[in-house]
């Protein structure tokens, strides 16, 4: 009874792979015959699971090709202005798959014998079909991310790079690394994009270390690792571009600066803002940032006196007019401190002393607001000092425009 139950699991053994090798058969002649890489798969689907075929190349080198078969006549209609418009995104998407098909079937094609001797079938053809559409992996991501697919952009793109950084694989490709740069930072913006930022943030220092090195990679690059909330690459970014790029842009040392202060080390802070604004000295942002230090330290006067500067460097900066006013407001409460306590001297004291430096302090507040509309603290500080003036015709105008923010 054992011999007739075995035989008869060998002859179910062998209807199976004979019917594996149908289905693998029935996908090539689709292949061969051009057919759509959609119902290529679709034949070629129970070979991907079957203990028989999963590990053999063919199964997976079948829809590669059909992949590669197909974005060669789209190309072609293409070339011709016969290609749909619909179907643009579909040659994108055949590259993609038709790379991850192809390379699984490479790395189960390159397998040593008894022997330890390395055999292949297909992987030639595969290399050859590769290298011949590399170009068209840079140019389909682009068209992905026109399309607004930026996962697929990102993954072309990623494809474009993996090859360029397997010279011995992919013979003939050479391509300088100011393009790979360029493509890794363009990938990086896909992943942007697409909202994965470890990856947009991995691509854009990718980039970087290729030899990108223009205002905007950092830019991008520390917004996004602050959305991370990766302080440790932000700060690292921050100290590399500001020798570059601090001259046109504070942000950086605002950035080290800030880093400096949260960590409660005023020293380092104003060692790097002085000497930042003594290269550049007359660069009103680094003056302010300067009186912002002073003001964290509670040293009011030099805050006051740094604004004071940085007005008469830039009279058009909103920020320089609003902090100026604000010290100025800052003065003014100080001075009602020190007012009278007899209730018959107050009024008067107050007309002579204290509304004087908040009708100054007003002056730049205004300022700042018409400079910079949305300065949101400059008109909540307007309100304060009308209020302080009852002045109600005013202080409901700040209120009104409070509101439209």
């Amino acid at each position: 009874m054992k011999k007739i139950i075995l035989l008869g699991v060998g002859i179910m053994c062998s209807v199976g792979a004979f019917a594996q090798a149908n289905v693998l058969k029935d996908a090539e002649r689709a292949m061969k015959a051009k057919e759509p890489l959609k119902k290529v798969v679709e034949l070629v689907t129970p070979a991907f699971t079957n203990a028989e075929t999963q590990n053999m190349a063919q199964t997976w080198y079948i829809p590669g090709k059909a992949a590669f078969n197909e974005y060669d006549n789209l190309l072609g209609l293409l070339a011709f202005n016969k290609l749909p418009e619909k179907d643009k995104p579909t040659m994108g998407v055949n590259l993609i798959e038709g790379y991850d098909y192809m390379m699984k079937a490479l790395s189960l094609d390159s397998v040593p014998d008894a022997k330890g001797k390395i055999k292949t079938k297909y992987s030639k053809d595969i290399i050859s079909t590769l290298v011949g559409h590399y170009n068209d992996f840079n140019q389909q991501a682009i068209e992905l991310y026109n399309s607004e697919n930026y996962k697929g952009a990102y993954k072309a793109w990623g494809i474009y790079l993996d090859m360029s950084a397997q010279p011995e694989k992919f013979k003939g490709i050479h391509v300088p690394d100011t393009l790979l740069a360029d493509i890794a930072y363009n990938q990086a913006l896909a992943a942007w994009q697409n909202k994965d930022l470890r990856a947009s943030l991995d691509c854009f220092l990718k980039s970087k270390a290729l030899g990108y090195t223009k205002k905007n990679v950092y830019d991008y690059a520390i917004a996004v690792a602050s959305e991370l909330q990766d302080t440790t690459t932000l700060l690292a970014l921050a100290h590399e571009a500001n020798p570059l790029y601090g001259d046109e842009d504070p942000t950086y040392i605002r950035f080290i600066i800030n880093d400096y202060l949260t960590k409660k080390d005023n020293e380092n802070a104003l060692k790097a803002i002085k000497e930042a604004i003594s290269k550049d000295p007359n660069n009103a942002e680094y003056v302010i940032i300067l009186g912002v230090i002073y003001d964290t330290q509670e040293k009011r006067a030099e805050a006051k006196d740094a604004y004071k500067q940085a007005l008469a460097i830039d009279p058009e900066s909103a920020s320089a007019n609003y902090y100026y006013g604000r010290a100025l407001y800052q003065d003014a409460y100080e001075a009602q401190d020190k007012g009278p306590s007899d209730s018959s001297q107050i009024a008067a004291y107050f007309s002579s002393t204290v509304k004087p430096i908040l009708e100054e302090s007003a002056v730049y507040l205004e300022k700042a607001s018409q400079l910079d509309p949305e300065r949101e603290d400059a008109l909540k500080l307007l309100a304060n000092v009308y209020y302080s003036l009852n002045d109600e015709v005013k202080l409901n105008d700040v209120q009104n425009r409070l509101k439209l923010l």
